[in-house]
């Protein structure tokens, strides 16, 4: 028998209400390991009232960006996915979840709370679409409206949740012949699992997008013009939930050369800039709706003397992310022509740039997509 005396101390009871405080503010990759840990929280830890929470505490964490790629002509079919952090330029395994070969193409459609709208098509008439959310790693199917317009002169999807719920819409925007100004729509919801909403609006314009822009449940466009449609004539939007179009005018003050939309401020940005000899400017506005629906144009900042590539450009707080492709080759005509794609950090108040990402190619491709994506934990 020993004669060393233990005295057991007693840990101190922690109530529940103050364990949901801490799992709330911690990292979404980091509750799902607790899930698999913790029997007794799985199920509290997969409650909309959790997941929502937590997404507050943590949406301004770990923002990377998804760069498709691919080959030409097609705008939005890409064959691989990089994917970057926005704040470290690490890249991180990102790999589309379904069974696939080397004659498949990608069209990433939206990112929205932590998941991917994904077209997956072989490039015949059995696309279809993929609901995924790559840390869960849950997926869900969805049919391809898009392949019943295969040959209309406007067809574009958005993808968003709506306001506050775990339910979210997939929209089909299309019409058949580009001098018509009247489109359609159809509208799928994650609760009936179906395209169950359908229906028309007049619009102003010739042709949409091609970059859709979602934000509190509304889905926004640029909408073009005139020869070659390349004038920005209004901003198109649908709301969601309501299953309303609005449309609201460009102001001539706001255009330049090239324009576009993005992410930010929590809200919707309209970028436009010209790169013109020593002539160098972007503007960033605000775009913002009354009780009317009608939009209120805000002017963020105009930067001066800092040239940015006429490519996909996304905003991540103080900072301008944005992609350059640079091609080359031997000068042989037997050659192939590389092709370097940097994503690069301006921050644009110290007027400094940082390179995040610099990969090539031994051959041309372009980039199709980039998109702003957050690891969360909503459900598909």
């Amino acid at each position: 028998m020993s004669d060393i005396s233990t005295n057991g101390t007693k840990l101190p009871h922690i109530n529940d209400d103050l364990i949901w405080k801490i799992f709330v503010k911690v990292e979404p990759k980091t509750v799902g390991r607790l899930k698999v840990v913790n029997k007794a929280w799985k199920y509290r830890l997969s409650t909309p009232l959790f997941i929502k929470q937590n997404w507050e505490k943590n949406k301004h964490r770990d923002k990377s960006v998804i760069i498709g790629i691919g080959y030409p002509p097609a705008d939005q079919n890409s064959q691989w996915f990089v994917r970057v952090m926005a704040d470290t330029g690490a890249q991180i395994q990102f790999s589309i979840p379904f069974n696939i070969n080397g004659f498949w193409f990608y069209s990433l459609i939206g990112s929205d709370h932590g998941v991917l709208c994904v077209r997956v098509s072989p490039g015949g008439l059995n696309a279809r679409l993929i609901i995924w959310n790559p840390l869960t790693r849950k997926t869900n199917f969805v049919t391809d409206e898009a392949i019943r317009h295969c040959s209309h002169a406007v067809s574009l999807y958005a993808f968003g949740f709506t306001h506050d719920s775990m339910e979210y819409r997939i929209l089909h925007v299309y019409k058949k012949h580009i001098e018509k100004r009247r489109m359609s729509w159809a509208l799928y919801n994650s609760i009936d699992a179906d395209w169950v909403d359908s229906g028309t609006f007049e619009s102003n314009v010739q042709k949409l997008g091609p970059k859709s822009i979602v934000n509190d449940e509304k889905a926004y466009w640029v909408g073009w013009d005139g020869v070659g449609y390349l004038n920005p004539v209004s901003i198109c939007t649908f709301n969601l939930q309501q299953q309303q179009c609005y449309e609201g005018n460009i102001p001539d003050e706001t255009k330049s050369t090239y324009h576009t939309l993005t992410h930010f401020k929590e809200g919707v940005g309209f970028i436009s800039y010209h790169n013109i000899g020593f002539m160098k400017q972007m503007v960033v506005w605000g775009l913002k709706e009354d009780n009317n629906n009608m939009l209120v144009w805000d002017k963020f900042f105009k930067v001066s003397e800092i040239a940015i590539p006429h490519n996909p450009t996304l905003f991540v707080g103080k900072d301008i992310l944005s992609i350059m492709e640079l091609r080359c080759s031997s000068g042989g005509s037997n050659d192939t022509e590389r092709t370097d794609i940097l994503l690069t950090r301006l921050k644009f108040m110290s007027s400094t740039r940082d390179i995040l990402l610099h990969q090539t190619w031994q051959e041309r491709v372009y980039v199709k997509t980039i998109t702003m994506y957050s690891e969360e934990l909503y459900m598909v």
